[in-house]
């Protein structure tokens, strides 16, 4: 059971789920909840799409749940993206611009895997499609200045983050996907990491300045970067710090 929600990668979905509230908080308009499950059966069915996609590729890094379990997975597949397009339905008949921003959204993430050999269109793709949950106020009508700043800071990050996942995986997609780190070598895509990881949190403390403290974790994980410490061990920490630094936003403004 636990590889089965691990396959779903949940911290992800609720991240979309969070930049959602905080862009309709941030528009001073009524949250939609129909919204917010949209967002996170999307966001779902995309980390399982992913993984269906790549099934034969994730067995090399001991990931063989979609490979072992192909019918359930796939099953399993087919019904979070049910569920993901039948709310999409829903949310267009109330708001036809909102729903159509689902349907983009839900698009990239049943073609993303599709794109892994194109240079720079797998990572800006996955960064860009995690972090426009952040701009759904704004389709939906609501005031989009600070909400334009999170959509920024987290495509930055996620952009970052991204990176270091493919360090790790560096020795095991060479040939089967275009990455930074094997385009141009781990120390230059760790550098790009910090930079972009950086930016990122600079634009969310535009955002509120509340959210500074709670981003001392994430600051910690992009200093243990450049100590060349594991970057899962990094990962979490810029994670755990920017989840953080979003409830702050949520609560505090």
């Amino acid at each position: 059971m636990t590889a089965w929600i691990k396959s779903l990668r949940l911290p992800v979905c609720f991240l979309a789920v969070l930049l959602t509230i905080v862009s309709f908080r941030l528009g001073g308009a009524q949250i939609s909840w129909l919204v917010i499950f949209a967002v996170f059966f999307i966001s779902c069915s995309t980390m399982l799409q992913n993984d269906w996609r790549d099934k034969y590729h994730d067995g090399r890094k001991g990931k063989i749940l979609a490979l072992s379990h192909s019918r359930a997975f796939l099953a399993l597949l087919l019904v979070f993206w049910t569920v993901a397009c039948g709310l999409i339905v829903v949310v267009a008949v109330k708001n036809s611009n909102v729903g159509m921003a689902l349907v983009a959204m839900a698009l990239v993430g049943l073609f993303y895997s599709e794109t892994r050999r194109i240079p720079m269109v797998p990572v800006t793709l996955v960064a860009i499609a995690s972090g426009s949950p952040a701009l759904l106020s704004i389709v939906a009508g609501a005031d989009g200045n600070k909400a334009w700043l999170l959509f920024f800071s987290a495509t930055f990050i996620i952009f970052g983050r991204e990176i270091t996942k493919d360090i790790d995986d560096e020795r095991i997609d060479a040939g089967y996907k275009w990455t930074i780190p094997l385009a141009v070598g781990n120390n230059w895509a760790k550098a790009i990491a910090i930079v972009t990881i950086i930016a990122g949190l600079a634009i969310a403390t535009r955002i509120s300045i509340a959210a500074l403290p709670a981003m001392a974790l994430a600051i910690v994980g992009v200093v243990l970067l450049t100590r060349n410490v594991r970057p899962i061990i990094t990962r979490t920490c810029i994670d755990v710090g920017v989840a953080l630094a979003i409830l702050t936003i949520v609560f505090f403004g």
